[in-house]
């Protein structure tokens, strides 16, 4: 199966929120597995000359969603048009967004240089040599400002919001203006992993496309195409939860060992083993490997709070001790969205987030 993957090789860009060290950016992806109907589901609107000025992809991290926002910004900058005449006179419906490595906009947007195409996301500060926490209103505003202009090439303007979860108030104000008023021949992209949490009226004058977790053959696929090694396929997969970049995230250095360990230590509540704690705290300090091993933290307690919500309705739990298992995972996504907004100490987080689910379960247990 090696080989069915298609992507250019890295850019060599400032240091990127959605990067994975060793493999290709979404921008760099020309292949697209697991979202077949999503993209029918484009293409048809495409056809019939109805394609939406906005489209909320939505969904899990790492399925996919940011792949297929490159792919369709690659399609519509190629310059490829609905109803072109085919070899019988009749209107030829294109049936793929396949735009291959060689072409002018496959180079342009790999490189992100494309005049017509602007990446809305966190930026990186070179004097702090961080990812921002956030996306500002004036961020917001580099961005819409590509639609003042005519475009470079005479065809569609593409904006990516990738993602539009990290857009402040102000920003996603000032982006829904735009939302609401939109030019001709403009397209925006808004990539969420939490869609329920962004405004309402910015979900209802987006054209929603669902993204689901990706299914094991199509992860398999995925691996195999990135020459990640077979024997490693089984393990991941069990752990990726669907995703492969959270699957690419674990093939890092001691990324299993250190989820394993979170695992023991969420198995022992309500009793704390210290060390361990401190352990999982030091994991996560860093800048770079820290920041991966913080997400990986978060989602190893999701899936331990979700088991934990499976259980207590098994047992009959009464609604209270079902909403302090909610009000934890709120308490815990808060804070977890303060600790990366204001680069705050990861340690802290650890030390109390592993408090507060001692205190829990020993509430459930009783």
């Amino acid at each position: 199966m090696a080989g069915v993957i298609n992507f250019l090789p890295p850019s060599g860009e400032d240091p990127e929120s959605d990067r994975i060290t060793g493999y290709p950016h979404p921008r760099e992806m020309l292949s697209l597995i697991g979202a077949e109907s999503q993209e029918q589901e484009f293409l048809g609107a495409f056809n019939a000359g109805r394609l939406h000025h906005a489209f909320l992809l939505a969904g899990p991290q790492g399925v996919g969603k940011a792949t297929f926002a490159w792919r369709a910004a690659r399609f519509l900058l190629s310059g490829k048009e609905a109803g072109e005449v085919g070899l019988f006179g009749e209107p030829d419906p294109i049936k793929s967004m396949d735009i291959g490595a060689e072409e002018r906009v496959t180079t342009l947007l790999a490189q992100n240089s494309h005049p017509d195409l602007y990446l809305l996301r966190r930026r990186y500060d070179p004097k702090t040599k961080k990812i921002k926490g956030e996306t500002s209103v004036e961020d917001v505003r580099d961005a819409i400002s590509l639609f003042s202009k005519t475009a470079a090439f005479g065809g569609w303007r593409v904006i990516i919001v990738d993602s539009v979860d990290d857009l402040n108030a102000s920003g996603a104000n000032a982006l829904l203006k735009t939302i609401e008023e939109p030019p001709k021949r403009a397209v925006i992209f808004l990539v969420s992993h939490n869609p329920r949490a962004l405004l309402p009226t910015i979900r209802s004058r987006c054209q929603l496309i669902n993204f689901a977790p990706l299914g094991g053959v199509d992860l398999g696929k995925l691996l195999d195409g990135l020459n990640v090694p077979v024997e490693e396929h089984a393990d991941l997969i069990a752990r990726a939860e669907g995703s492969i970049g959270h699957a690419l995230r674990l093939r890092g250095r001691g990324v299993i060992a250190f989820l394993g360990l979170v695992d023991q230590l969420l198995a022992q509540l309500p009793r704390l083993d210290h060390a361990m704690v401190e352990k999982i705290a030091e994991s996560v300090r860093g800048v770079a490997e820290g920041a991966d091993a913080f997400q990986d933290l978060l989602g190893a307690i999701e899936l331990f709070l979700a088991d934990q919500v499976k259980q207590a309705v098994r047992r009959g739990m009464p609604v209270s001790g079902l909403e302090k298992l909610a009000q934890v995972h709120a308490r815990m996504q808060e804070r977890a969205k303060t600790t990366e907004s204001f680069n705050l100490d990861r340690r802290a987080f650890v030390y109390a987030i592993f408090d507060e689910l001692s205190v829990l379960a020993t509430g459930m247990r009783g």
